[in-house]
């Protein structure tokens, strides 16, 4: 683990090249999650390169070769996972609390796990490379190769986990791909309008999944303003 970068300025282009991308990446989960009974079906790959949560890596898994599913799997994975330890390395501790207003409820671990992870930085990364532990790798200084190398390999484990899972109960899940493609036409009307419902009831909370980012810029500001201390807040 090397010391902790400073912060950089919250610019517009940086901004941006970490907003773009991830409402791109939103869009498509949402994509996966409301066809995901069409595509499990008629285009499986393509659903991993929407949605790689584990039920679609378990229900996909018996119906691909080896070689698409893995190579598929593994960089869907893994393709968010450099911009938020990008994100984190640039904004440091400004994006930590970023991440916090963005959980709400769910906050606490993070405060948790940020006193604890200079020691277990590496294993975290390897075995639960979710965004939040990412942006704290990078926030961290954590070093660039380091986190490639145990993001990328323990991805690939997890894959390969998955890949036998699916194999040894290829017989019910094969099953039940079968229902769903039996059923796809209203599996898929009801699947839709779930993810509709929930993205629209995420709006009206004002909790947002995709930020332009100006909105992303003001909320950067706003975590920076209150990482400052008051005027006067320094010894006495």
């Amino acid at each position: 683990m090397s010391d902790r970068p400073a912060p950089a300025p919250i610019d517009a282009k940086g901004v941006a090249l970490f907003a773009v991308p991830m409402a791109v990446l939103t869009v498509l989960g949402w994509v996966g999650d409301a066809f995901a009974p069409t595509l499990l079906v008629d285009a499986p790959l393509l659903l991993l390169a929407c949605n790689p949560r584990l039920r679609n890596l378990v229900l996909v898994s018996p119906t691909v070769d080896f070689a698409p599913f893995v190579a598929v799997a593994v960089l869907r994975l893994v393709v968010s996972d450099p911009l938020f330890y990008w994100f984190g390395r640039r904004y440091g501790d400004v994006s930590i609390r970023w991440m916090e207003r963005r959980l709400g409820s769910g906050a606490g671990i993070v405060l948790w796990f940020e006193r604890f992870f200079a020691r277990a930085a590496w294993p975290a990364v390897a075995i639960v490379p979710n965004n939040w532990i990412c942006l704290l790798a990078g926030a961290a200084g954590m070093a660039w190769w380091g986190f490639a190398l145990v993001n990328l390999g323990g991805t690939f484990v997890r894959v390969l986990g998955v890949r036998l899972l699916g194999a040894a109960f290829s017989d019910p899940i094969l099953a039940f791909n079968d229902w769903v493609g039996d059923n796809r036409l209203w599996l898929t009307a009801l699947t839709f309008a779930v993810v509709a419902v929930l993205v629209w009831r995420s709006a009206r909370r004002g909790r947002d999944e995709i930020e332009t980012p100006s909105e992303l810029a003001a909320e950067l500001q706003e975590a920076r303003a209150a990482t400052e201390p008051e005027p006067g807040d320094g010894p006495a």
